[in-house]
């Protein structure tokens, strides 16, 4: 059932530590961290990208969690919603999470609405929502959700294929519930807690930017592509996206190209040269020279270190 490639972090390590329980099925997992400070201050503390819907609840103590780059204050009660996020998790403190990630495949086979998922998205900066939900019923329903979805994974086991078919089923289902239970605490208790500036014509087109540096990334690098795309002058989108974020397009494209290359050199097993080839560099050379003049280290640099 394992699916780790939603969460780069080495589960399997990770897994046989207190402090953490991991449950995967097609398409789908969630990871129960009820410790998270150990974690935060090792492994967890460098970016990756979740690669899948994200969903963060957290029940106990505070985490400051960055999505993107940009900070979000994450405290009792609260849940954070995103689409496929770059990760990091710092300042954190007697933390306790649910980090739960599922890829569009399985809303699709579930039958899962997205709208009803995502009701503020269009309206929020860098389509991350963040709730606080005042009820403390909120944790206890969390957990009973999860309690039930870990009983029915730890299951005694079987060789039986036809029965570890309906079990993969009933996991499914229950995961699909725990879903629709996140979204019902939204639903009943809309306070949203953002630094997020109201929505405006800039708003939409630095999400649009956003949108396609995740699609495009790996092999567009040009302000004018985005442009392009966006039916925009390379000037106009450049002169928007810096009032609105403050940074360039420029900088936004060599953020994401350089947190992939952190996440590969971290995460991965593939050599320095297939990593330049998957994020098609001309060369090896090349990519270490870009690498270093944004972080100041090279790629074999950076490896070592971490």
């Amino acid at each position: 059932m394992e699916n780790n490639e939603l969460f780069p972090y080495k589960i399997d390590h990770l897994h046989q530590r207190d402090g953490i329980e991991y449950i995967a099925c097609k398409n789908a997992a969630v990871v129960h961290i009820s410790n998270l400070e150990q974690f935060a201050n090792r492994e967890m503390k460098y970016p990756a990208k979740l690669n899948g819907f994200i969903v963060v609840a957290c029940v106990r103590g505070d985490v400051t969690i960055s999505v993107h780059m940009n900070d979000y204050h994450m405290s009792k009660n609260t849940i954070l919603i995103a689409p496929t996020a770059v990760v990091s998790f710092k300042e954190c403190h007697d933390c306790e999470l649910y980090v739960a990630a599922f890829k569009s495949e399985f809303a699709a086979e579930m039958n899962i609405d997205m709208k009803i998922i995502m009701p503020l998205m269009s309206s929020l900066h860098s389509q991350v929502i963040l709730h606080k939900i005042d009820d403390d019923e909120f944790s206890a329903a969390i957990n009973r959700s999860f309690k039930a979805l870990h009983d029915e994974y730890f299951h005694v086991r079987t060789e039986n294929i036809d029965v570890t078919l309906y079990r993969e089923m009933a996991v499914r289902h229950m995961y699909a519930a725990m879903i629709y239970r996140l979204c019902e605490a939204v639903a009943l208790y809309n306070s949203v807690e953002t630094s997020v500036a109201p929505k405006d014509r800039s708003g939409d087109y630095f999400k649009q930017l956003v949108g396609l540096l995740h699609e495009y990334y790996k092999t567009e690098r040009s302000v004018e592509f985005y442009a392009g795309k966006m039916n925009l002058t390379p000037k106009h989108l450049s002169r928007v996206v810096r009032n609105y974020s403050g940074k360039s397009v420029h900088q936004w494209i060599d953020e994401f190209v350089v947190l992939e290359i952190k996440n590969l050199l971290k995460y991965s097993d593939l050599s320095i040269q297939q990593i330049s080839y998957e994020l098609n560099f001309p060369n090896p050379s090349f990519m270490g020279q870009y690498f270093k003049r944004i972080t100041g280290k090279t790629p074999g640099e950076y490896r070592r270190e971490i």
